[in-house]
């Protein structure tokens, strides 16, 4: 960029340094901005049926998001609390107060993305015992779309025409005996312009009319830098010193590139690539553009026009060579090769490619004319190569407001929200603890491995096989959610599934495989815990048989017998106090009752099985470190005298 400025006197040397020292201050201190936020994960789930009105409604974006402008409504109208966000700004919970009635019900929702654009969509969920057959699913979709395509097409063209003036000054300068005259500019009003549109979108930004909603999030940051960067370079030409707009202009083109597509997948090489793509593309245009009115202004000059185009022709084989290769690695970051003709956004980045082809072929063309007719000048080709990249620039613009494919297998930063109630299970593959939740239409699975140093840095790798109740065996595709984190969506069969996994955490600590089994529906029973802590708190003396591993390649561990009360018991056990984040009825096995507790946040999950009275027999104690197996051996009636 600064190639193109001619030298600068001392004044103009100083604000252009100032304005630089702005703009490093801008971008080291402005954290990384993401594209188009997709809602991946709700809860309750898009198109699930939850037994019991849920407390509170849950949507889980891939990237930061803005409550500025934010709505969150229920069709049928039910009373929302005020909307909360976590999970780095990527969850938007909200409060349900009341109790929804049963059947279908429909959440419109709108957020602001990072990059300022604001995206809504919809999606359904039923409540109640009934199976309801939905098939709407959820759409995302950018709020105004035509507005922002085109606010951002004006955007985009009078920043060709203002690049483009300056490089055509700097290429007719060096032209041998050019004319002085020149074209009218147009400097002034692509500026103004410009300025305007930049207006238009930073209006967007404010979606509940708060001028807050610009100034205190990174959206409407990013709008008023380009509005400014356009008002300055309009002052610049105002006081006949165009060179200096290209400071403010390049701030214009970083702010696009932080709201860009690109930066989402590469924090720090998709900003870099969208900066050389727009400038390389602007210039290719613009400057394209102002050579045809320059030449056309100088009538009768055949060879200074000569001269001009070739000087042009030259700059333009560079300004395809970047187009060309920072849009392809653009291209292979943002969109799955299957995705490419089966999505919106794959389709039209297609129409933007045969566009550039089209375009290029007719520079070729132009090239070819201009030195095999030293008689002829190829103005027709020209033109129409100027007129195949404004719709270049258009279609540019369209893709700024679609929403780029996800790539189905990148993972996730967080695992998403469970969706009613949950069947929890856990094990432990060699020394690696396993520790499984299923809900409605999804299942995830989370590693430990015991800590040494930071436990992020730890890897971990896992596969599942499922057998469903009909005894149907299929691999599970796993999805990356956090460390040591696996996410799957699935719909459960009634009855029993098998899982079998094969779990690895790096070379230094042992894996394998273990199996888990998972009932569906899930029964939740908070009263059979509340029991079952009563009746050992009346348990007398007995005697507890227990086996503690930490690796199961190596055995169960070795047997331990422990003379104990159950009040002594209860008061080491995590459910003593007869509460549990999960508690889930299991299946009765030999005429006895099962309860599977659950605490997400420790990794812990416990198999009770339980006797007549409600007292446990059998316990599976499942944490990150170790595997607990108890059997609880109980005196008979008569001899319960001689324990105390």
């Amino acid at each position: 960029m600064t190639a193109l400025a001619p030298s600068l006197r001392r004044p103009a040397g100083v604000l252009l340094a100032l304005a630089a020292f702005a703009l490093a201050v801008l971008l080291g201190t402005a954290a990384p901005v993401s594209a188009h936020a997709t809602l991946l994960f709700t809860s309750p789930a898009a198109d699930a049926t939850v037994a019991d009105s849920p407390k509170s409604l849950v949507l889980v974006f891939d990237q930061p998001v803005s409550l500025s402008g934010s709505t969150v409504r229920l069709q049928p109208t039910a009373g929302l609390g005020t909307a909360a966000l976590g999970q780095g700004r990527r969850t938007v919970t909200v409060p349900v107060r009341g109790t929804l009635t049963e059947g279908v019900h429909t959440v419109d929702w709108t957020v602001t993305a990072q990059d300022g654009d604001i995206m809504t969509g919809s999606y359904r969920f039923a409540v109640g015992p009934r199976t309801v057959a939905l098939t709407s699913g959820q759409t995302t979709t950018a709020k105004d779309p035509v507005p922002t395509t085109v606010l951002r097409w004006l955007l985009f063209a009078a920043l060709a025409l203002l690049l483009g003036e300056l490089t055509t000054s700097r290429l007719a300068a060096r032209v041998p005996d050019a004319p002085v005259r020149r074209p009218r500019s147009w400097a002034l009003p692509a500026a103004l312009v410009g300025c305007a549109a930049s207006l238009g979108l930073t209006a967007l930004v404010i979606g509940d009319g708060s001028l807050r909603s610009v100034i205190d999030t990174r959206p409407g940051v990013l709008s008023l830098i380009e509005v400014a960067g356009f008002a300055l370079a309009a002052v610049a030409v105002v006081v006949r010193h165009r060179s200096w707009a290209v400071v403010p202009l390049a701030a214009v083109v970083v702010a696009e590139a932080l709201r860009a597509h690109p930066q989402a997948q590469q924090a720090v090489a998709g900003p870099v690539l969208t900066f050389v793509h727009l400038v390389a593309a602007a210039l290719w245009l613009g400057a394209l553009v102002q050579v045809l009115r320059t030449t056309a202004d100088w009538r009768g000059e055949r060879a200074a026009a000569r001269g001009l185009l070739s000087a042009y022709a030259r700059l333009a084989a560079w300004l395809f060579a970047a187009v060309v290769t920072t849009g392809v690695i653009a291209a292979l970051l943002l969109v799955p090769l299957g995705d490419v003709f089966t999505t919106a956004y794959g389709q039209v980045l297609l129409a933007k490619i045969a566009l550039v082809a089209v375009a290029a072929a007719l520079a070729y063309l132009a090239r070819r004319r201009l030195h095999s007719a030293p008689g002829r000048l190829p103005y027709r080709p020209a033109r129409l190569e100027a007129s195949a990249l404004i719709v270049v620039l258009a279609v540019s613009a369209t893709l700024t407001v679609l929403r780029a494919p996800a790539d189905a297998n990148r993972p996730l930063s967080f695992a998403p929200p469970t969706t009613g109630p949950v069947v929890p299970a856990g094990t432990r593959a060699g020394e690696i603890g396993i520790s499984a939740r299923a809900s409605t239409g999804q299942l995830i699975v989370e590693l430990t491995a015991p800590q040494v140093g930071n436990p992020d840095d730890q890897s971990y790798g896992l596969s599942a096989t499922l057998a469903d109740p009909r005894g149907t065996r299929r691999a599970l595709k796993l999805r990356g959610c956090g460390t040591g984190c696996f996410y799957t969506p699935l719909t459960w069969r009634e009855g029993t599934s098998h899982l079998t996994l094969t779990a690895s955490a790096g070379e230094e600590w042992a894996g394998g495989r273990a199996g888990l089994a998972i009932t569906w529906p899930p029964r939740p029973d908070a009263a059979q815990l509340r029991e079952t802590v009563a009746a050992m708190k009346k348990a007398p003396r007995f005697t507890l048989h227990e086996l503690v591993t930490s690796n199961t390649a190596l055995g169960l561990g070795d047997l331990k017998q422990l003379p104990i009360t159950g009040k002594e018991f209860l008061a080491a056990e995590p459910y003593g106090s007869g509460t549990a984040p999960v508690i889930t009825r299991l299946p009765e096995e030999n005429g006895h009752r099962r309860l599977a507790l659950a605490y997400p946040a420790e990794h812990t999950q416990l198999d009770l099985t339980l006797d007549e009275t409600g007292r446990i027999l059998h316990e599976t104690l499942t944490a990150p470190n170790h595997l607990v197996t108890r059997t609880f051996v109980y005196p008979e009636t008569g001899e319960e005298g001689h324990e105390h």
